[in-house]
């Protein structure tokens, strides 16, 4: 019996069998999906409750804004929300945004607003935030493994925890979304230069992370989204062109990014919750 399963697993590794099951000695297989194309620019007139986490500036600002005008109610959170000026302007304008301190690194604030959230039906779970950190400091030969727990604190953990003290509000609501605004960095399958290892080591994580969540909570009928924005010209993304040389002449605005990005997120259905995608609508490989 033991032959028999190493051989077979043999066989699905040399055969690249996508999705199998062995059970009982009978092996049960399913077919890949065919391609999956999500339209970018379809906009839905969908309105809900979305909580977005890092909403002071750049995409997730833009996020914020988007949905604000699309008539959603948004609970837009920030490390410093006395400081965000732009996000407080924005809370002033539209009476359906309300601003809330949110540091990943601080479980306890989490929870807080957690608790302060109790009851309340949140639609999309939008999991922006993130860090980038010193490139310097993640050249080998010169690792400073203090910003790696950092970036991994925020960019993975972070994240991982929002998903579970949030699960209750998501559950209770209409669409049912936990969104992760992951990256092209954490795909392994694409990776091409050495730069920032530590940034895409935490988005590769979080991907793995989110895909396993997907699976625990596929039974209550909870959809998880892994979604890359692009490339967008944000503080973060020219930090890092900046540091390897790179012109910046192919970066998309944090509008465009955010636009595309939750038109993607309006048509991720239950069927392709835990599916990595990118803000044209295109899978992207692990």
């Amino acid at each position: 019996m033991i032959l028999r399963t190493l051989i077979t697993s043999l066989l699905i590794a040399m055969l690249a069998i996508p999705a199998v099951s062995i059970a009982g000695g009978h092996i049960q297989t399913w077919p890949a999906k065919p391609d999956i194309q999500l339209d970018p620019n379809l906009r839905s007139e969908v309105t809900g409750t979305v909580l977005v986490t890092g909403a002071n500036r750049g995409i997730g600002l833009q996020l914020a804004t988007n949905y604000a005008k699309r008539g959603w109610t948004v609970i837009a959170t920030a490390r410093k929300p006395k400081k965000a000026t732009e996000l407080n302007a924005l809370a002033a304008q539209y009476p359906n945004v309300s601003v809330e301190y949110m540091d990943l690194t601080d479980h306890k604030g989490i929870d807080k607003l957690a608790k302060k959230l109790d009851g309340v039906p949140i639609d999309v779970l939008l999991n922006n935030a993130a860090m980038l950190g010193d490139p310097a400091a993640q050249d080998y030969g010169s690792f400073d493994f203090e910003v790696m727990q950092r970036i991994y604190e925020v960019n993975t953990v972070g994240t991982m925890k929002m998903s579970e003290a949030f699960f209750e509000n998501v559950r209770i609501s209409d669409q049912k979304k936990i969104v992760a605004i992951t990256s092209l960095q954490g795909s392994i399958a694409g990776a091409r230069d050495p730069l920032i290892p530590f940034y895409k080591m935490s988005k590769t994580a979080l991907n793995m992370g989110m895909k396993n969540i997907s699976r625990r909570v596929k039974n209550k009928n909870i959809t998880v989204a892994l979604i890359s924005p692009g490339a967008v010209d944000t503080q973060m993304m020219n930090s890092a062109l900046d540091y390897a040389g790179f012109k910046g002449g192919f970066l998309i605005t944090p509008q465009e990014s955010a636009e595309a990005v939750i038109n993607i997120i309006d048509q991720y259905d239950f069927d392709l919750s835990g599916t990595f995608m990118s803000h044209r609508g295109d899978v992207i490989p692990w």
